[in-house]
């Protein structure tokens, strides 16, 4: 791709649907620096769809990015991990057993390479088969499992993987990924073949198939669930990220992880993934304006009109809705649920 064409791409996007209202006074959620105890669920938020799981040793990544990179460099330079960025969190990421990747473009997973050494040793990374083709001259130093044979959807299937010595299960489900604005879709190829070598430019992170998650927590392999999480980085709406009412039932969403689509679909009385998981609490990712750094004040993506947002979305007895701050840690409480 010419660098005009790509500047041009993304130019229309980030105009069209990136560029919103600054936020200095949003009502942020801002976490807690309550002490965990071993049962509780701790969710750490970095930006777009990038989160902390953990239960007391064992931790899951999503989708690895934490470098806010410019507009300008993404169109003209390369779309590489910033060390400095990225530096500050690699000592938090010794217990992830799982790496979750929902699709391939680059504020997805930019930074799984450099992230990489230093997961815990055992750690897995579930991705698509367009990611496993895109990383496949990168030489990453934990297993890479392509996961679309894996996945789940309303009709059924789906392979539980397990990790961290079965205390951990993970089912990819079939999801999707709306057009940045209307009408426009960017870097949506599915790849077939390996990259032969390393991706450095924003359409070498390709979209390929997108993906949801269903993650329990277990106090040993055998044992029953203690905490169930969902995550959805990305949707269209209603059947993206749907799976069977068997699999639902078998235990309760704690924390749900839902993208700002599923905000906007709830807030217009439309049926949503939260009518079906019932979850005690959601947590809204990707609302933000990425192309910016975390120093400076946050702006909302256009699509998103948080203030809206907020006084729509109230929570309720049943379900708690978070908007999180970029950096914000949660600690889930409560005791099992039947």
């Amino acid at each position: 791709m010419s660098r005009t064409r790509r500047a041009f791409l993304l130019s229309t996007a980030a105009a069209a649907g990136c560029a919103g209202v600054p936020l200095p006074r949003f009502p942020f959620d801002r976490g807690t620096d309550a002490d965990p105890t071993p049962d509780d669920l701790v969710v750490t938020w970095f930006s777009v769809g990038c989160c902390l799981i953990q239960r007391g040793d064992v931790a899951v990544l999503t989708d690895p990015f934490f470098s806010h990179l410019p507009l300008s460099q993404l169109a003209h330079g390369e779309t590489l991990p910033d060390p400095a960025q990225v530096d500050p969190y690699l000592p938090r990421l010794g217990n992830v057993r799982a790496v979750i990747v929902g699709h391939g473009h680059y504020d997805h997973v930019l930074d799984l390479p450099y992230v990489a050494p230093s997961l815990h040793p055992a750690a897995v990374i579930l991705a698509s088969e367009t990611v496993v083709h895109t990383f496949a001259a990168t030489g990453l130093p934990r297993t890479l499992v392509q996961i679309n044979p894996a996945a789940a959807s309303p009709d059924g299937g789906g392979v539980w993987i397990r990790t961290a010595e079965g205390r951990v299960r993970i089912l990819p489900i079939r999801s999707g990924h709306p057009d940045q604005v209307p009408g426009v879709h960017l870097f949506r190829e599915r790849l077939t073949e390996d990259r032969t070598t390393p991706p450095t430019k924003v359409e070498d992170y390709q979209e390929g198939e997108t993906f949801a998650y269903l993650v329990d927590f277990h106090d040993d392999a055998d044992g029953p669930i203690r905490k169930r999480v969902y995550v959805q980085t990305s949707s269209r709406g209603l059947p993206d990220g749907l799976f069977t009412e068997a699999i639902r039932d078998q235990h309760p969403v704690d924390v749900a992880l839902l993208a700002m689509d599923c905000a906007r679909a709830e807030a217009a009385g439309k049926e949503s993934i939260i009518d079906f998981l019932a979850p005690r609490d959601v947590v809204f990712v990707h609302w933000e304006d990425f192309f910016r750094p975390k120093e400076d004040p946050p702006v909302e993506g256009a699509k998103n009109h948080m203030h809206a947002l907020r006084r729509t979305l109230v929570s309720t007895e049943s379900t708690r809705f978070l908007f999180p701050y970029w950096d914000s840690t949660f600690v889930f409480r409560g005791p099992v649920r039947p």
